[in-house]
């Protein structure tokens, strides 16, 4: 169908539904489309439980193929409110005056409201400034980047408005979808690692925008967010603020000790932010993994030498360790089907898989994954997460380790 839109609208999109600029311009998340003949500059793929704010800069004529009109609502107003624009140019700022010789990190915190949409809107406002940033997502149930129970690092190459515009330079294997127990404390110490190898290898680098988890409304959820702060050490954290969540007052005052640190509170709700609910969420995750898992097989190797690790951390030394796992005692757990790391000796992640079978008989494993001959002489450790899931990559239960 062809909708037109009147500069200074908004049309509303919900997925799946496929748009293609025809005349004038519209702004997605800080990226400008016009009229062109490649299609990444003219053509939006909204997917399934997604809606993308398509803001008319000028009055616009747009086709739009979806399977149902409702899909569609138009505003006549902007529905990226003030509040983030005024965000924004306080963090261009900051970049101007410090970035180009020491990169900010810039936190954004909240338990939902649009955290993963914020950073995508400041990504491309940064990208648009001719400055150079990289992208943490540590937010273990809901990866913009990669895979849940991953953390991932990629480099803001192009405008980000969906997955596909961005790739991981680096993952870290978590192996569960919440940071639960010492969880809290590897995430924050991986993370900070990530941060580190990143500008390690990226020195013209202005800025690293970290998303983060929603888990803060708990005593515990209190703990991880401190410890994750004060471990990553952001420069800037903008808050998706709510009077109601005494927890994230908490927070908020904790992370404001620091006084080389600046806190941005949005306190204006964003009245059009379309909140997932609680199956859309599960739906996400088991297509992110439905994804990869088409392209595994599966794959038997020798018992031989492989070590069988869980993470775990040494709060006396406020360090990581990886604990092995007895295999004689796993065989009697519910391993089967749980999400995997296959590492190297020195504990280089080489792909993400899923264990079927361990035999102590016949001395072998067998496993599921997309791993070349050569990556699977490599493999000496397996990493062993919580989560269990089919090959179709719908949840099964959980490891206890």
């Amino acid at each position: 169908m062809i909708k037109n839109i009147s500069k200074g609208h908004t049309l509303l999109v919900q997925g799946p539904t496929r748009v293609v600029l025809v005349e004038g311009k519209i702004e997605v998340f800080g990226k400008i489309f016009v009229p062109d003949k490649i299609e990444e500059n003219n053509v939006l793929i909204v997917p399934g439980a997604n809606v993308y704010p398509l803001f008319s800069v000028e009055s616009s004529k747009l086709d739009v193929y979806t399977n149902n009109k409702d899909n569609l609502i138009e505003i006549e107003e902007n529905s990226i409110i003030k509040e983030w624009e005024d965000i924004k140019d306080k963090v261009l700022e900051e970049i101007k005056k410090k970035g180009e010789l020491n990169p900010l990190k810039v936190m954004v915190l909240g338990i939902s409201g649009g955290k993963t949409t914020l950073i995508k809107y400041l990504a491309n406002n940064i990208l648009r400034a001719g400055y150079k940033g990289g992208y943490l997502d540590s937010d273990l149930g809901q990866q913009m980047i990669y895979l849940p129970t991953t953390l991932n690092i990629g480099e803001i190459k192009d405008y980000i408005i969906s997955s596909v515009n961005i790739q991981t330079e680096e993952t870290i294997f978590i192996g569960s979808t919440f940071p639960k127990s010492n969880f809290k404390f590897i995430v924050a110490h991986s993370c900070n690692s990530l941060i580190e190898n990143y500008l390690e290898n990226h020195k013209d680098t202005n800025v690293i925008l970290i998303d983060s988890d929603g888990w803060i409304k708990t005593e515990a959820g209190i703990v991880y967010k401190n410890y994750f702060i004060e471990t990553v050490d952001p420069d800037i954290i903008i808050v998706l603020h709510d009077d109601d969540i005494e927890e994230l007052k908490e927070i908020e005052k904790s992370a404001s000790k620091s006084k080389k640190r600046k806190i941005f509170l949005i306190k204006q709700e964003n009245k059009y932010f379309y909140e997932k609910d609680k199956e859309e969420r599960r739906f996400l995750r088991q297509s992110q993994f439905a994804k990869i898992l088409e392209n595994y097989r599966k794959i038997s190797m020798p018992l031989k030498d492989i070590k069988f690790i869980k993470m775990d951390f040494d709060l006396e030394n406020n360090t990581l360790i990886e604990q092995e796992i007895n295999v004689g005692g796993l065989v009697n757990l519910p391993y089967h089907y749980v999400i995997i790391s296959l590492m190297t000796e020195d504990s280089k992640l080489i792909k993400i898989g899923l264990l079927f079978v361990i035999n102590l008989e016949k001395k072998y494993i067998l496993f599921f994954s997309d791993l070349n001959y050569k990556e699977i002489s490599q493999v000496k450790k397996i990493v062993l997460g919580s989560l269990r899931l089919s090959t179709k990559g719908n949840h099964q239960g959980y490891l206890y380790l």
